[in-house]
């Protein structure tokens, strides 16, 4: 079986060149993310709504060969609070910037301290690699390090097809939560004070709005070769002045190891999956677009 470069991998079976990139603390695909909206009709009750659709998906996987590994709490749910914040007129959104907030739940009770995350999202690879995500001395980012991703989103309004964006992105757990100015954010982030605006600059909620997420992760697909896909199932339920907002998602994600390579069957495989599964039940499926898209009001 002919083997290609992990990094590469993704970027190949998609028909997209990349060589090369300016950043010195990422130069390779880091992982990738494949997407698909559902409908939100059948998520009126979210908790039978997973479990139906991961019985969808173990049927799907089981008419492909694909084997699946279900976690031993498959439906134990999750609890977040997440928003995002921005300028009145949006200028770090139009500058492929986003700021998000996650606040976790446990017991119905919104547990201690803030997790904020900036990422820089492109159209392309080399230009998501342009910005340095690197916190400010004296801080200590979640992770260790900045990962290059894909995001494939299925059935995308934007063409019918898969849309792919790329993004780099940064979290660090704080105690209390910033002053909301860019200013503040940029003694994390120093990378936001390259777009040029007055770092007195405010940040509003965007939309007004925050997104109740409630999430799953039932299990993971085995591609063959070592490739497994983490399953998560995630519903937004946002309050707006027009009416309650739900928007369920499908996903699941995998790295690219370091010094690891993947054959082209088990990639096929896997960039295939959703394909087949939003083609076994089309009712279940809604025009798609990342989530915080909805948020922003350009998921159109």
């Amino acid at each position: 079986m002919k083997r290609i470069k992990n990094w590469s991998i993704l970027l190949i079976l998609l028909g997209i060149v990349f060589s090369g990139c300016s950043s010195k603390e990422i130069n390779k695909l880091n992982s990738s993310e494949y997407k698909l909206l559902l409908n939100n009709e059948k998520f009126d009750d979210y908790e039978t709504g997973f479990k139906n659709y991961w019985s969808i998906v173990k049927t799907v996987a089981n008419n492909n060969n694909i084997p699946v590994l279900e976690n031993e709490n498959p439906y134990e749910l999750k609890h977040k609070e997440v928003s995002f914040f921005d300028t009145k007129n949006l200028d770090l959104r139009k500058s492929g910037f986003l700021i998000r907030q996650k606040v976790g739940y446990k017991d119905d009770h919104k547990k201690p301290g803030f997790e904020f995350g900036v990422k820089y999202r492109q159209s392309n690879p080399k230009d998501a690699l342009s910005i340095d995500l690197t916190l400010a001395q004296g801080y200590t980012p979640k992770s260790d390090t900045i990962e290059l991703e894909s995001d494939v989103v299925y059935n995308a309004i934007s063409n019918g097809g898969r849309d792919i964006k790329y993004s780099v992105s940064n979290s660090i757990k704080l105690e209390r939560a910033p002053e909301m100015t860019l200013g503040a954010f940029t003694k994390i982030y120093p990378s936001l004070g390259t777009i040029g605006l007055s770092p007195s600059a405010p940040l509003h909620l965007v939309g007004g709005v925050f997104a109740d997420e409630w999430m799953v992760l039932p299990g993971k697909l085995d591609f063959g070769d070592g490739l497994f896909g983490r399953v998560d199932m995630t519903i937004w339920i946002v309050q707006t002045e027009n009416g309650e907002m739900r928007i369920p998602e499908f996903s699941f994600d995998h790295p690219f190891l370091e010094n690891r390579e993947y054959n082209e069957e088990a990639m096929a495989r896997c960039t295939d999956f959703i394909d087949k599964l939003q083609n076994f039940e089309p009712n279940w499926v809604a025009p798609g677009a990342l989530k915080a898209a909805f948020l922003f009001g350009d998921a159109q």
